[in-house]
């Protein structure tokens, strides 16, 4: 599975971190573009950014802990999966942000690949990641 990991400790109370997570204003800032969030488990989240949109759902939300969501831009083979975590400082004053950003279907997509030799051409397009992601989409 690729994934990219980041983390940032914010000097301020993990309830106001998750407020700038949840307030599409203040996520619009951090993720780069107008967005339309139904925060909800199978919410659907709009990121509309100058070269594009992403479209995609939340899969989780625990208030003041945790969210997560699916996305991708149209055409994309497949989605990313975007987890954000909140846990407090170990220096006691603050929070820190894990973000974790990850392609799970591009392991599956591989193990097909080597399964059934091709190279994920199939007659739909796409190939299978494409099939697994419009279930999740």
């Amino acid at each position: 599975m690729e994934e990219i990991q980041k983390e940032v400790e914010l000097d301020c109370e993990p309830e106001r971190a998750w407020r700038a997570l949840t307030d599409e204003d203040e996520l619009s800032e951090w993720l780069g573009g107008e967005v339309e969030a139904d925060l909800k488990p199978g919410g659907e989240i709009t990121v509309r950014e100058e070269d594009g949109e992403r479209r995609g759902f939340f899969e989780t939300i625990e208030p003041g802990r945790e969210l997560s969501f699916w996305w991708s831009r149209p055409g994309d083979d497949e989605s990313s999966r975007v987890e954000v975590r909140l846990e407090p400082s170990e220096r006691g004053e603050g929070c820190v942000v894990r973000v974790t950003e990850s392609r799970p279907m591009i392991a599956l997509e591989r193990e097909l690949m080597e399964i059934t030799g091709s190279h994920g051409e199939s007659g739909a397009g796409g190939g299978p990641v494409a099939a697994a992601t419009l279930c999740l989409a």
